[in-house]
């Protein structure tokens, strides 16, 4: 079950690193609401690409996992202080990146 969730976790962490690193245009608009500048985006999307990366091969070398997941939770706990302080958008934006830091406290427990 964890390595189910260790997968899943990495696909939507990957996910979100491409499209920051490909600088979709609607993420690009989310970001200039963080009111951060456009060069960290590329830095965070690489970061997560890396960490999804590492997710992976956790499922063969637990320290791996926990890294990848200790990265998660400071990005995401990051990601949700983005959309509620910074951008003020509606609660309902911190799902995704509310599911990721669960999944990621989840996959160290």
């Amino acid at each position: 079950m964890i390595t189910f969730m260790q997968v899943i976790l990495a696909v939507f962490i990957l996910i979100g690193g491409f499209i920051k690193l490909f600088r979709i245009p609607f993420q690009v608009e989310h970001w200039r609401q963080y009111h951060y500048p456009l060069w960290f985006m590329s830095v965070i999307g690489l970061i997560e690409l890396i960490g999804a990366i590492g997710m992976i091969a956790g499922i063969w070398n637990q320290y791996l996992v926990l890294g990848s997941s200790i990265l998660f939770i400071i990005l995401m706990i990051g990601a949700i202080h983005a959309h509620i302080f910074r951008a003020h958008q509606n609660i309902i934006t911190v799902i995704p990146a509310t599911i990721c830091l669960l999944l990621s406290l989840v996959v160290i427990l």
